[in-house]
């Protein structure tokens, strides 16, 4: 297969790090981690991020706002993502909340992003994951932040450390995922190259589960090690951190079931196909 570009997107806290190095190890694809994260930028280019590519190039806003503009620069970038791969596959991370950081102007929220069209028009293979246990997930990103801890976390980092969920802004972050997966949804729905799998089917036993492996290798050909991760699932439990853990819990599967449609319980149906499996 010649040279693909494969995207993997989601919100915080659904398990893109791990997967990233899962897929990177084997030497077929370069990983440039999440390329709107601009703390890259420190690296002198060396993961050409997005932000060191347009102060490389000299990048003016003005050039961008209109679509031919904005459409050029994603090209170019696409082309500089490229050749830093050389022979391999580009691998990328773009977080749900940072789609539209290549975009020209006069765009709606929950329109298709412009970025996200330039890489279907690239035939880019898309990785899309969620978590099922919103709550964990939102519990898992709270906990990071305030601690600044974001990998492989132990009790010992802990510290005995307790926190209290501002429940009120956890509900609202929890509403913004929800909707921008179910956006993300919509905008892959009937494009072919794609696998949507949640983190609890992706991971088994800190290692990367059959079913993905057997529909990632039916995409792209490329086998992945059934080894354990180089990045494993913190090893802390929330209640102990949490103080309020129940009831911000309690809140957020309240916003997960009121916005996720029925269904999304079941494993997704493009999956069951790229594997082999009745739909």
């Amino acid at each position: 297969m010649g040279q693909r570009i494969i995207c993997i997107t989601a919100g915080q806290r659904a398990g893109t790090t791990a997967l990233q190095r899962a897929i990177a190890q084997g030497g077929a694809a370069r990983s440039y981690g999440e390329i709107f994260q601009i703390k890259h930028d420190s690296a002198s280019g060396r993961r050409r991020s997005f932000h060191a590519f347009a102060r490389e190039k000299a990048i003016a806003l003005a050039d961008v706002m209109q679509p031919d503009g904005a459409g050029a620069m994603a090209r170019q970038y696409l082309d500089w993502l490229k050749e830093g791969a050389g022979p391999r596959h580009v691998l990328m991370d773009v977080k749900l909340n940072s789609w539209l950081a290549v975009s020209p102007a006069w765009q709606y929220p929950h329109e298709e992003p412009f970025f996200l069209k330039c890489l279907k028009r690239e035939r880019a293979i898309f990785i899309f994951l969620w978590r099922r246990s919103l709550a964990e997930q939102i519990l898992s990103l709270f906990i990071s932040r305030e601690l600044g801890i974001w990998h492989n976390l132990t009790p010992e980092k802990v510290a005995n450390r307790r926190l209290t969920a501002p429940i009120g802004q956890l509900e609202r972050l929890a509403s913004m995922m929800c909707r921008s997966e179910s956006d993300m949804r919509e905008h892959l729905n009937g494009y072919p190259d794609k696998i949507v799998i949640s983190y609890e089917e992706l991971y088994c036993d800190a290692a990367i589960g059959d079913t993905f492996r057997a529909a990632f290798r039916s995409l792209t050909g490329i086998e992945l090690s059934a080894g354990p991760l180089q990045i494993r699932p913190n090893d802390v439990d929330k209640r102990d951190v949490v103080t309020n853990y129940d009831q911000a819990a309690a809140a957020i599967d309240s916003i997960a079931a009121r916005y996720r449609p029925r269904g999304t319980e079941r494993p997704d149906r493009a999956v069951a196909r790229l594997i082999g499996l009745s739909p």
